[in-house]
């Protein structure tokens, strides 16, 4: 009897658990998880099963959203995962214009793949291994993102007014993300168009998210005491 309850123990699917990371860059959002973060999922080895399984950040811990992830089989399996979830999955289309850069993290699209469990390490890591002779598994930056500070020159005093607002030229603010190969890519077929952002109580810094993209020269304008100033940033 022991031994049969043994093989039936052994036999049965086992949860699968996951733990992730961002690889260091500059993110506007910063470079940890927030409560209520959420990625989708997918065993590459097994996707009409589990394929864009949303799981959801709580206590420090992604938990399952519903679905759960079971290894079923003896054998080692492959996941990979994207950053933010979106029910329908595949390739996804966005835009990084205004409207869009107040809620960057829901255009900060990050991937992870290659992280591997099976029945006896059910811990999935997407998490960076090099350190230890690994593979870097953890979530990647998939797109683009321009950090400006603006400084007083000479005759000029923040202290008393600061720049209201600035605008960049000739970019493209639309494409697509691929949630099962982490590749974004901006529309190159249309025309490029202004972006313009307020800076906000009196800070001097400003970033932007932007679908990876190749520009000459970048036209800026800023609001500065009601007037415009120009430059062109090369």
């Amino acid at each position: 009897a022991c031994n049969n309850d043994n093989e039936n123990l052994n036999g049965d699917p086992v949860a699968a658990q996951f733990t992730a990371s961002i690889a260091p860059a500059t993110r506007a959002s910063g470079t940890t998880w927030t409560a209520g973060d959420r990625i989708g999922i997918t065993d590459i080895g097994n996707d009409s099963q589990y394929g864009n399984v949303p799981f959801i950040l709580k206590n420090g811990k992604f938990e399952a959203e519903g679905k759960v992830i079971y290894i079923e089989d003896a054998k080692t399996h492959t996941f990979r995962a994207y950053y933010p979830y979106n029910a329908a999955g595949g390739i996804l289309t966005a835009t990084t214009d205004a409207t869009a850069q107040q809620n960057q993290p829901a255009i900060d699209f990050l991937f992870a793949s290659g992280a591997t469990g099976d029945k006896n390490n059910p811990v999935v890591s997407f998490t960076d291994k090099t350190a230890k002779g690994g593979e870097d598994n953890s979530f990647h930056h998939r797109m683009s993102q321009i950090t400006l500070t603006f400084e007083a020159g000479d005759g000029v005093n923040f202290s008393v007014v600061k720049p209201e607002r600035y605008t960049l030229d000739g970019l493209l603010l639309t494409g697509t993300f691929n949630t099962a190969d982490g590749i974004a890519t901006a529309d190159n077929g249309l025309q490029t168009g202004e972006l313009t952002m307020n800076l906000a109580d009196g800070n001097l810094t400003s970033s932007i998210i932007l679908f990876p993209q190749t520009v000459a020269s970048l036209p800026l304008v800023v609001n500065y005491k009601g007037q415009e100033y120009h430059a062109t940033l090369t």
